[in-house]
């Protein structure tokens, strides 16, 4: 009796003491802070609810709105959402840490009744003010999103991988193996017209992830250009194009430079924001060594506009330019998959010049050789 007894309180006590960690977010004015459009709380479809308005449906970040004297680290969070007939975006931060950095998932409510399209909801860092969606093409994925009635969101974190689920609370909609922030902590907040409900918290609860990261997808293969070197930002107005006129020299600096995960040369994590209506250039370096004349196919992503020059010779100019004829499939991010070049190597060593512009978003590249064999880099 005394064992039987001895156990029930065992369990009773960590019963309640797992249950204590489960935090529900009050739902009134008092828990939340605006910056920008101040929140109503009422009720919709049944329960009481935080409506996000917006001056801008389609904008991100104009009215976020952040639940006070909370610090989320890691743990599930899990909250209902419910769209407008105007929603086109709607955002949950966490671990944000300032008003330019912050983890951020979002839904595309015009995708809601879509559940095959890939790109209804995303993963991307705000990172130094840079929301680098077009940078995060591999963190996209489908969703059954509902145009009408609640979207149940839950999203697992643990150091810096993150599972996202959307109504399947089986299946994960979206996977995580390497959030791009580095801090570890900071506060939750919404943002986009939306009605938020039944925000739940629970610190520490990681679900199936362990570890801190996951695999690099890429991690295996050595055809990326992973080392390149970067020169510093350089104002170029609009409508200049580069030529063999305005290539590095020899008293040109660079700097040492890593791809990160996905092989995406991230520039946005390195020099921040192009300042609105700005145009920044930068030239990035290779050098790959050949032991014989060959020519190699090069796959190749980048946002925004991209010169290339080899050996001192002009080899391809293009944009990928978002929501104009000119984006690269996948609509305007950058990707391994945006064009296929070819890249005539001479025998012995090879320079690889590449400018790359920003003016919009996220700034990048990411190159992949079709083959090595004969190569050094």
């Amino acid at each position: 009796m005394y064992q039987y007894l001895l156990s029930f309180l065992m369990f009773m006590v960590v019963s309640v003491g797992l249950s204590a960690q489960t935090y529900r977010a009050p739902l009134r004015s008092d828990a939340w802070s605006a910056e920008g459009n101040a929140p109503a709380f009422v009720q919709h479809l049944g329960t009481t609810a935080m409506h996000l308005g917006g001056a801008d449906p389609s904008a991100t970040g104009g009215n976020m709105v952040s639940l006070k004297d909370y610090t989320f680290r890691n743990g599930t969070i899990e909250y209902d959402i419910a769209f407008e007939e105007t929603t086109r975006f709607t955002s949950i931060h966490f671990r944000r840490a300032d008003a330019k950095n912050s983890e951020h998932f979002y839904l595309r409510a015009f995708w809601a009744g879509h559940p095959r399209i890939n790109t209804a909801i995303q993963y991307s860092a705000i990172l130094n003010g840079v929301n680098i969606w077009d940078l995060s093409d591999g963190y996209q994925s489908a969703a059954p999103l509902r145009k009408t009635g609640w979207n149940h969101v839950k999203l697992v974190v643990k150091d810096q991988q993150l599972l996202a689920y959307v109504n399947d609370m089986e299946s994960p909609a979206l996977y995580v193996p390497e959030m791009d922030g580095d801090w570890s902590e900071g506060a939750i907040a919404f943002d986009g017209n939306a009605y938020v409900a039944n925000l739940e918290i629970r610190p520490g609860d990681a679900g199936t992830l362990v570890g801190s990261k996951g695999m690099d997808p890429t991690h295996n293969d050595a055809r990326y250009l992973r080392s390149w070197e970067v020169t510093t930002p350089q104002s170029l107005p609009t409508g200049t194009e580069l030529t063999t006129e305005d290539l590095p020299t020899s008293a040109t600096t660079f700097s040492p430079i890593q791809a990160e995960h996905h092989g995406i040369v991230n520039l946005s994590r390195r020099f921040g924001p192009t300042p609105r209506g700005e145009r920044r250039v930068v030239w990035l370096r290779k050098t790959i060594t050949s032991d014989r004349d060959q020519l190699r196919q090069l796959d190749f992503g980048f946002s925004d506009e991209v010169y290339v020059f080899v050996n001192q010779q002009p080899l391809y100019v293009d944009k990928n330019l978002y929501n104009s004829p000119m984006m690269k499939a996948p609509r305007g991010r950058a990707s391994i998959e945006n064009v296929r070049i070819p890249l005539p190597l001479q025998k012995g060593e090879n320079e690889i010049l590449v400018g790359l512009t920003n003016f919009f978003f996220g700034w990048g590249l990411v190159a992949r050789l079709d083959d090595t064999e004969g190569l050094d880099y």
